[in-house]
């Protein structure tokens, strides 16, 4: 599980599941890359990491355009990446019917255009490690079942699922593994903002909480899956698709 001078990207790194994950490999000795929109929060994480020369990039993913050469210069200031982790995201929960094709255009822009662009950076010669390199992708298990109100968000994530598997297949020539971890629901600020849309906590105790047999996830079980994938443990994983959602799947 080691990963000392492994050099690898965190999109999301500011907050939730993206923050733990930076900081769980860094433990195992991985310098982190954290890109997020938000610098002070990004510094505050940073100070958390353990080791050294960690680095943040603030940067908008919504700028499909410019993630070209937000990846240009990183692997020019700090060279090839061992690694990219795609944890940032949103949510969007309404009833289907009332969905615009604008808000089905800015969710895919951030949890599936975004990964994409950076996907297709990542491949590049120049700009991973050719003996190995890893790519992991946040999903959820709203992509692998059903939940209303949730059709939105879980077509994006569906979409990381799908996506993965295809390019596991593409480049595993190349030693470019690609997984995809499909968490349940996990404390972080886009549940308490899923949350707010609870008439009470008794609603929500009921109409989440209790549906996870082992109750809501933290964002430190998914970084510990993480740090499985792109340590020694994921040598022999692509195209994997790995549930950790408290029994949500089974017990719904």
């Amino acid at each position: 599980m080691k990963l000392e001078g492994k050099r690898i990207l965190i999109t999301g790194g500011s907050s939730g599941i993206g923050a733990a994950t930076a900081v769980e490999v860094s433990k195992l000795g991985a310098s982190c890359i954290l890109v997020a929109r938000d610098e002070s929060k990004l510094e505050k994480i940073r100070e958390t990491l353990h080791g050294e020369g960690h680095q943040i990039y603030p940067f908008d993913l919504l700028k499909l355009k410019e993630i070209s050469a937000l990846i240009e210069r990183i692997t020019s200031e700090s060279g090839p990446l061992y690694g990219l982790i795609h944890c940032a995201g949103m949510d969007n929960t309404q009833p289907f019917r009332t969905i615009t094709i604008e808000e089905l255009d800015l969710l895919m822009d951030l949890n599936f255009k975004s990964f994409w662009c950076l996907a297709q950076e990542f491949v590049k010669k120049k700009n991973h490690e050719k003996e190995d390199s890893r790519v992991i992708a946040i999903g959820s298990v709203a992509a692998l079942s059903g939940i209303a109100g949730n059709s939105l968000y879980a077509a994006s994530k569906g979409a990381l699922v799908s996506l993965t598997k295809s390019l596991a297949a593409e480049y595993a020539a190349k030693n470019i593994r690609f997984n995809c971890i499909c968490p349940g629901y996990v404390q972080t600020p886009m549940l308490e903002r899923a949350k707010r849309l609870y008439p009470d906590e008794s609603s929500f105790e009921n109409g989440i909480v209790k549906k996870h047999p082992l109750g809501l996830g933290l964002p430190e079980d998914v970084a510990k899956a993480v740090a499985f994938f792109v340590g020694e443990g994921g040598r022999w994983a692509t195209g994997s698709t790995l549930v950790i959602d408290g029994g949500y799947s089974y017990a719904k």
